[in-house]
């Protein structure tokens, strides 16, 4: 636990100082890039002044001279404009009468277009409205401006607004968003006008609209493509935001740099108009201050908690080793105190038996030849017995066979198996080495006070399978030794004391051990022994397999 908690509240801590790290320089990078788009609009801004100053300029020459000028004035005029203003973006200066509709005005444009740049054609396009603003002046002559000369610009319902709003405040107004009567069919671009009314000296009339068309892409481009390069990406609508009210976009994408999700929204007046942009980094952005220091300290916060914790733990797991160390040695005092005392009593068992044994062979025996080889056997078989256990280290064995190993120290060849019924029963580990210990002790006890001290005792041992519908199979094994002969009181007493090593390790075999119970009942002439344990405790391997 402790662990854990030093990582979570030194991760903590770090990620939070990464967190402010991170939120600081995005701040920096957002200021910067804010500044960035602010030069964008700067630009923009300048660039579209500039070309109403154009306007305005070519407003004064017809305003000095008090007259429309002829073409050739205005060419002069315009190319002179050209050379000391930037021209990049507007695609011409015009001027466009403002003329009532019919043949007589339609002759009169026709007449004045001749006159001007030697062409032959009327206004167009045929029109219902009942005036006209055809185009009588478009400089510089280029192929493009001449296809728009004599359009009637009022005839489109763009154009006839923005001049409507000129003519009636009497002061710069943009179009909204127009396709250029300059422009080739193979590759119209989006274009607007801005309108001024032109008035006669000393009248009310309007004589017609000094104009400017331009290319919005052009004009964009001219304002943001300056040195040095912004590395935006722009979006601009006129008006709000809306794909029928987009009129530009940047060429390229837009960055996919970490980091760089700024993202700006600003407004530009154009002639009465408002712009809506939206600024974007683009693919050439590079934050001024990389992010990359963010992620070391979260790095570097998460190894510093990680040390941190492993420090810990280990501080902890050498306290837990300590402790363990200190049971395991308790347990181990205790375990080798249990085995001392096991081993005084299976060697005064041992010792006990042997003794049994002897005198019980001296009594069957007519010679000293005849007691020696009888013993011997018998000898040799307590030996065979405990040499099997040894070897196997008690891991499994058949109840019978280990069985029979024990009572062929008492009885020797003259043991019968036959009389030892039960079905086949592989015991597992736990419990060879549990049942081994009851032979042994049940065996030592017949040999040192019940029915195995004389001729005339009797031994019935079984054992079967009993099913137990609520708490399943168990195995039953009984011990019945029977003497002709009462016993003697202190024989019968020694058979079913309590509180002796040898009880204390039965009962810890078969119940702490197995689950299962041991009970004795004495009696004068011998005592029945029966054993119960759960059938699932005593299974070898191979049988639950």
């Amino acid at each position: 636990m402790q662990p854990a908690l030093v990582f979570i509240v030194v991760a903590l801590v770090g990620m939070l100082t990464a967190a402010a790290s991170w939120y600081t320089i995005d701040q920096a990078n957002r200021m910067s890039f804010a500044s960035i788009a602010e030069e964008a609009v700067r630009r923009l801004s300048d660039r579209i002044e500039n070309h109403m100053l154009l306007i305005k300029s070519t407003e004064a020459l017809f305003e000095a001279t008090g007259e429309i000028p002829d073409a050739a004035e205005f060419k002069i005029f315009i190319g002179n404009l050209r050379k000391t203003e930037q021209f990049d973006g507007v695609q011409g200066i015009g001027f466009a009468r403002y003329v009532q509709t019919g043949p007589q005005t339609d002759a009169a444009i026709g007449a004045e277009l001749a006159r001007n740049y030697s062409i032959q054609r009327t206004p167009w396009p045929e029109t219902e409205e009942q005036y006209r603003t055809p185009i009588v002046l478009l400089e510089p002559s280029t192929d493009a401006n001449l296809r728009a000369l004599g359009y009637d610009m009022y005839s489109n319902s763009v154009r006839r607004t923005a001049i409507l709003a000129a003519l009636s405040e009497q002061r710069l107004r943009a179009s909204g968003s127009v396709r250029l009567v300059q422009e080739n069919q193979t590759d119209p671009q989006a274009g607007f006008l801005i309108y001024t009314p032109y008035f006669a000296a000393n009248s009310s009339t309007p004589q017609g609209f000094i104009y400017a068309p331009f290319s919005i892409s052009n004009l964009f481009k001219s304002a943001l493509n300056r040195l040095p390069a912004l590395p935006i990406h722009v979006t601009a609508w006129d008006g709000e935001p809306a794909d029928t009210n987009q009129i530009f976009q940047s060429t390229g994408e837009r960055s996919n740099h970490f980091g760089a999700s700024h993202v700006e929204t600003l407004a530009i007046e154009v002639a009465g108009r408002l712009w809506k942009l939206e600024i974007r980094p683009s693919e050439i952005y590079e934050p001024p201050v990389d992010q990359t220091r963010s992620f070391m300290l979260a790095a570097a916060a998460l190894l510093l908690a990680g040390a941190l914790a492993a420090s810990s733990r280990s501080q902890q797991r050498t306290i837990e080793v300590g402790e363990a160390l200190r049971q395991e040695t308790e347990r181990a005092l205790t375990d080798r105190e249990f085995l001392l005392q096991e081993m005084k009593h299976r060697i005064k068992n041992m010792i006990a038996r042997m003794l049994a044994m002897s005198r019980q062979t001296a009594r069957a025996s007519e010679t000293l030849d005849e007691f020696t080889q009888s013993f011997t056997a018998r000898l040799q078989a307590m030996a065979a017995s405990q040499d099997l256990l040894a070897r196997t280290a008690w891991q499994s064995a058949d109840l019978k066979t280990l069985l029979a190993l024990e009572l062929r120290q008492l009885f020797g060849d003259k043991l019968k198996e036959e009389k030892l019924v039960g079905p086949t029963v592989e015991l597992n580990e736990v419990a060879a080495q549990a049942f081994g210990l009851a032979f042994h002790e049940l065996a030592t006890n017949a040999l040192k006070y019940g029915s195995a001290r004389s001729d005339t005792g009797m031994l019935d041992i079984s054992w079967h399978i009993n099913p137990e519908p609520e708490t399943g199979k168990e195995l039953v094994f009984t011990w019945r030794e029977h003497s002709e002969v009462p016993l003697d009181q202190q024989d019968s007493d020694a058979l079913s004391r309590k509180g002796g090593f040898g009880t204390k390790l039965l009962d810890a075999t078969m119940r702490v051990e197995l689950g299962g119970s041991i009970t004795t009942i004495p009696n004068q002439h011998g005592i029945d022994v029966t054993i119960r344990v759960p059938h699932a405790r005593v299974m070898s391997n191979h049988q639950n397999g």
